[in-house]
């Protein structure tokens, strides 16, 4: 089993490559996420990275021993009639998932958004991914919608659970 102490931090432009690297490891199992590794750019990271500096998005990450192992971005609505809403994206390396790295990287960014003075939190989640859902729900986060076949990962047609929390 792997050590299992780990450091929730902002993200740097120094852990861009890392967080690259994490997604592409979570997004290879193609089980739970949207994008697959070669739908993405490191650059993509650094402007998520970068946005922290706007004081409208927060990019956690959960290290553990140098590694990268955990990614939470909270992205704040860029127009004025959508500037309370946070959109959410998660990612846990595999073997570090149950291990509460999730759930400290929630406690930490949604402080951080009610200090902020947002209002609403909003995630869409693949109705396959139970274990993900069941941590939204601990956190609060309520069912507003079902989006039917949205994505086909392999040959399976998979619903999208749209869930939101107001702060």
């Amino acid at each position: 089993m792997k050590n299992l102490e780990f450091t929730i931090r902002p993200a740097t432009l120094e852990d861009a490559e890392k967080i690259y690297d994490l997604l592409n490891d979570v997004g290879a199992e193609n089980t739970y996420f949207l994008l697959e590794p070669d739908e993405r750019a490191v650059e993509q990271i650094t402007v998520l990275v970068h946005q922290q500096t706007l004081n409208r998005s927060l990019l956690l990450v959960a290290e553990n021993n140098g590694i990268i192992v955990g990614v939470l971005g909270f992205i704040g609505g860029g127009f004025r009639k959508i500037a309370h809403v946070i959109e959410i994206g998660l990612a846990i390396g595999k073997d570090f998932r149950k291990s509460g790295i999730a759930s400290t990287l929630f406690r930490e960014a949604i402080a951080w958004a009610r200090k902020k003075g947002f209002h609403r939190l909003e995630l869409g989640v693949l109705s396959t991914n139970q274990q993900a859902i069941s941590l939204y729900k601990k956190f609060g986060f309520q069912e507003e919608g079902v989006r039917k076949n949205r994505y086909r990962i392999e040959e399976t047609w998979v619903d999208e659970i749209l869930m939101s929390k107001l702060l």
